[in-house]
């Protein structure tokens, strides 16, 4: 006797709850987190399937007059008590190759690295070894800047720069622009758009669906 009471309760509870679970995804509030899922899962789609430039830099110092060195570093030739080397990595994040004929051409806004003059390069080069193997690049010296030149820059593919100067610098930069690619940002993995996304919309859905419940539970208790 017990036990089918307590099944009955249990058939009541899970009717009940499937009730109101139909009635907040019906509700306004519910229709309006569907659509708002629906655009972003439908950005996300179309955001990921375009070439996605992205850039990371990192800066040592090789060698400081500070310090008491028991060795030293020539460049061409000549002997330098300060100077640091800075790694430039651009990445194509998205789903979808970027020719290197789609890049906008020198004059206009070509994909380069912008070094400031107070940063005073000594030396350049593409770091082969952690350049993607299938690259056909070539760097271009444009003023202050250097050009990065590529056949194409297939998804997942990384093109290195080592950068040798005397002065630390912050500033320097990846900059220009390319067919279906406007502007070149500071590298964020999948996994961070992802978690963004997620914490950002379970937010907004996490008020509204209390919004909800205190909604009903006034009209309720009217």
């Amino acid at each position: 006797m017990f036990e089918s009471k307590v099944k009955k309760e249990e058939k009541i509870f899970i009717r009940d709850f499937m009730r109101v679970l139909w009635a907040f995804w019906t509700s306004p509030t519910g229709a309006f987190i569907l659509a708002v899922s629906a655009l972003a899962l439908g950005y996300y789609q179309f955001y990921i399937s375009r070439p996605i430039l992205r850039y990371n830099i990192v800066t040592t110092k090789l060698i400081s007059s500070e310090n008491e060195n028991a060795y030293k570093i020539e460049v061409d030739g000549k002997s330098f008590d300060d100077l640091y080397l800075t790694k430039v990595y651009l990445y194509n994040q998205g789903g979808e190759a970027l020719s290197g004929v789609d890049v906008s051409r020198i004059g206009r806004d070509p994909i380069r690295i912008e070094i400031p003059k107070n940063a005073d390069m000594k030396h350049y080069n593409i770091d082969n070894e952690e350049t993607s193997e299938a690259i056909t690049a070539e760097i271009v010296p444009y003023g202050e800047d250097l050009v990065l030149n590529f056949d194409f820059l297939n998804p997942q593919y990384q093109y290195v720069v080592n950068i040798l100067h005397c002065n630390f610098s912050d500033n320097i930069k990846v900059k220009g622009s390319a067919l279906n690619v406007n502007e070149i940002k500071k590298a964020i993995s999948g996994r961070e758009l992802k978690t963004i996304l997620i914490w950002g919309l379970g937010g907004v859905y996490l008020l509204l669906i209390i919004r909800y419940i205190l909604k009903r539970v006034f009209k309720q208790n009217a």
